[in-house]
């Protein structure tokens, strides 16, 4: 059994200053991208533009609207729904401070990186009270990636996925990436600990009314709102500890699942209503569901990005497999569980990978402090270990400085920042185009559009219906070889400005008349002007 977790306020001083310099270096990217930016707007994302653009554009429906989510990147009218709670609320948060919503997603984002830390520290430290070893394995959770550098190095595209391919399974990325990654990881993190602390500590406690109730039934709802792919991993490896633990007293453990069933129950009802959210009584929601698929890659990717940890975790799981108990079959459960979700039949694969770095450092650490370590003369180990973590931080370190390069790169400049014209033609769309209009503009420029709640016919991947044909008839439209979208999905206003100009080919769809806005070089045409 878990003995209490005691850390002393010294521990705790030295997660508050490694943590705040990490955030200072995940700030440095963002710093950078605004001092390059000249006389241009930097959105405010770095990471996956295509998905940041799209929680800025959730935040502001939260700032201007009610808690019912609608997709503005695809012109169906439709029902909204309760899911991206978070980002509403977000969107919400900046309203009520009158501050812009791309500051409150920052604030978010670094608030949730240190929440992250500590609850990090905190779970590592439920497996030893060995400091040296909690710290190691605070570092290999939160830094610790894997051979992608060495990949990168050698073969170059496509990019491994402990690269900013797959930043949730990275804490220092998922910090960088986003806020709900690491408040999703957090507060997991503080669920599990809970029910560590009751099945495995304080083992004659029953559930009732008090923090630890309120503090499963509040973590369940949160994740089940925010990001649910972590509940389940980790809540299947508590179901194979209570598992074995009835099978080993021969008895139903009726006071552990009544823990688990607090989860259960506060889980169920979210789930449920998301599961009729994105059913066939909401068409659009369902069809956006059907094509927001993140399948995993190859087997050998992950080998790649989670290779070293792996096989440190495998040498810390066989030092000590004679003496493991039945808060080790969490962590096994976890680590199992995860390896099977990755390639269950279901459409996220990927996303259940969050967190991996975890459970997998905590096994690692132990490798090392207690097999590795011990194998060298003590003048050794500390340039053991500097070898050691020069192996598992590259791939962190390119994370941060690839969109710094990348904010340079024409491709850079398109998904990162906005011309003045650009940013002038969206205030003067949130003034005076109605909120129900469907404007088409270029798939690029179409991004960036819902960010100021005005629907666009094409502008995302996932989260545009019908996603490759509706494309296909934007790129058409300025091609001049088609000009039916403007009927097809009844377009009310068309964006022509220099993004637009590199995939025009002929002027056969385009308006002829006097624009009704016009800034340098993009005008607007409303769509009774068009042919």
């Amino acid at each position: 059994m878990l003995d209490e977790t005691i850390i002393e306020n010294e521990e705790w001083r030295w997660v508050f200053i490694s943590g705040a310099i990490l955030l200072v270096l995940l700030t440095i990217p963002f710093i950078w991208a605004y001092a390059v930016s000249g006389e241009r707007t930097f959105v405010g994302v770095l990471v996956t533009p295509i998905d940041g653009v799209s929680y800025l554009a959730k935040m502001y429906q939260g700032r201007t609207g009610d808690w019912l989510f609608e997709l503005p990147y695809t012109p169906e009218p439709h029902r909204g729904v309760f899911v991206y709670a978070f980002y509403l609320s977000l969107g919400k948060l900046a309203g009520l401070l009158n501050i812009d919503i791309a500051q409150i997603f920052h604030a978010a984002r670094l608030v949730g990186g240190m929440l992250l830390f500590v609850a990090i520290y905190r779970f590592v430290s439920r497996w030893t009270t060995d400091v040296g070893q909690r710290r190691l394995a605070w570092g290999l959770a939160v830094m610790g990636a894997g051979f992608g550098w060495l990949a990168l190095i050698i073969r170059g595209d496509p990019v491994p996925l402990d690269i900013l391919r797959l930043p949730e399974a990275f804490p220092f990325q998922a910090i960088f990436t986003n806020p709900h990654f690491p408040l999703s990881i957090a507060v997991a993190l503080l669920v599990a600990d809970v029910l560590l602390d009751v099945l495995f500590v304080h083992n004659d406690l029953r559930p009732q009314l008090g923090v630890r109730t309120a503090a499963l039934a509040g973590g369940a709802a949160f994740l089940m709102l925010v990001s649910p792919f972590i509940l389940l991993p980790v809540g299947l490896g508590f179901g194979l500890a209570v598992i074995w633990m009835g099978i080993q007293r021969r008895e139903i453990p009726w006071r552990e699942l009544s823990w688990g069933s607090v989860v259960a129950i506060f889980a169920l009802p979210f789930l449920i209503y998301n599961l009729w959210a994105i059913s066939a009584a909401n068409p659009v929601f369902a069809g956006w569901m059907a094509q927001n698929s993140t399948p995993s890659p190859p087997v050998w990717e992950y080998l790649i990005a989670f290779g070293p940890l792996l096989i440190l975790a495998g040498i810390g799981l066989w030092r000590s497999r004679s003496a493991l108990h039945y808060e080790d079959l969490v962590l096994i459960g976890w680590l199992l569980s995860t390896l099977i979700l990755l390639y269950a039949p279901l459409g996220l694969q990927r996303r259940f990978a969050i967190g991996l770095t975890i459970p997998l450092a905590i096994y690692s650490a132990r490798a090392i402090r207690r097999v590795i370590l011990p194998a060298v003369g003590r003048g050794l180990r500390p340039v053991l270990i500097t070898v050691i973590f020069l192996t598992f931080i590259p791939s962190s370190i390119i994370a941060l400085i690839l969109p710094m390069v990348g904010a340079l790169s024409p491709e850079g400049e398109r998904a990162y920042y906005l011309t003045p014209q650009e940013t002038e033609a969206l205030a003067w769309m949130q003034q005076t185009v109605d909120e129900d209009a469907v404007v088409l503009a270029s798939p690029d420029y179409s991004l960036f559009i819902p960010t100021v709640g005005r629907t666009v016919v094409y502008g995302h991947p996932f989260e545009t219906l019908r996603a490759e044909p509706r494309e296909q008839a934007v790129l058409d439209y300025y091609a001049g070889t088609d000009c039916s979208v403007i009927d097809d999905e009844s377009v009310d206003y068309v964006v022509i400005g220099p993004r637009e100009q590199h995939i025009i080919e002929a002027s056969t769809c385009l308006p002829e008349s006097d624009a009704v806005y016009q800034t340098g070089s993009l005008m607007i045409y409303a769509v009774d002007d068009a042919p």
